[in-house]
């Protein structure tokens, strides 16, 4: 498993995996005042890009592949289209992904996820199912993980990030009994930068069962930017 540089992404035996790519926002955007309608097409070219500088055959989309909560939109659907004919793809239900099943050329997951070459991959809106537990990483979309932190003068920068959390072992084998005791969860930045949660904010929100619940410790998270260098543990970061 490899987080590449500077890109919300990781290549893994021959797969590219993304999170959160929410493709087809541009009516959400045009809502807020913001007028641009190449904006799915451009992270389509990244994302393709990708692809073709790692020579990856396999693209896994982990959820919220698009933005309509209910319908599969013509913007998601000519994507994808154009990424079938660049790798084979598999898609992870989101809570985003009503409808996705009907683009028709993706293998589509459920929510529970599912194991890739040693990898436990999910969305990460509900419980995992049991055989991703038994893996060494938990790897999980949804949460958007940024942190804002503030210089001496007060000014406030924000950035998305990485997080690695050990497990809490006795909590995780409480619900899962047959677990990994080392599992390490992984929170994957989102690919769509418009996205994002401030995940050292008091309040956190939208965490998912499994951090919901305390099976990892968040606060004890390493924090890492997207170009490799960490910032320490989340709880530490002001």
């Amino acid at each position: 498993m490899k987080f590449l540089y500077n890109a919300p992404a990781i290549l893994h035996k021959g797969a590219i995996i993304v999170g959160d790519t929410h493709f087809g926002m541009e009516g959400k955007l045009r809502r807020r005042g913001i007028f641009d309608n190449q904006f799915s097409l451009r992270l389509f070219e990244r994302l393709k890009a990708l692809i073709n500088d790692h020579k990856a055959k396999r693209l896994v989309l982990l959820g919220d592949v698009k933005e309509d909560i209910t319908m599969l939109d013509p913007t998601t659907r000519s994507i994808l289209s154009k990424l079938s004919m660049l790798a084979q793809i598999t898609i992870v239900r989101g809570n985003h992904d009503g409808g996705i099943e009907k683009e028709g050329g993706a293998r589509i997951i459920d929510s529970g996820g599912f194991v890739y070459e040693g990898l436990a991959l999910a969305h990460g809106h509900s419980w995992p199912a049991d055989e991703l537990m038994k893996c060494k990483y938990l790897i999980c979309g949804h949460q958007h993980p940024m942190i804002t932190m503030s210089d001496t003068l007060g000014a406030r920068h924000s950035e998305p990030v990485w997080l690695v959390a050990d497990c809490d072992e006795k909590k995780l084998l409480e619900r899962y009994p047959h677990a990994n005791r080392k599992l390490k969860l992984v929170l994957m930045p989102a690919y769509n930068p418009m996205v994002g949660s401030m995940i050292n904010h008091v309040e956190k929100t939208h965490l998912g069962p499994v951090l919901n619940n305390n099976l990892f410790k968040l606060d004890d998270a390493l924090v890492f930017r997207l170009d490799g260098s960490s910032l320490g543990k989340l709880g530490r970061i002001e």
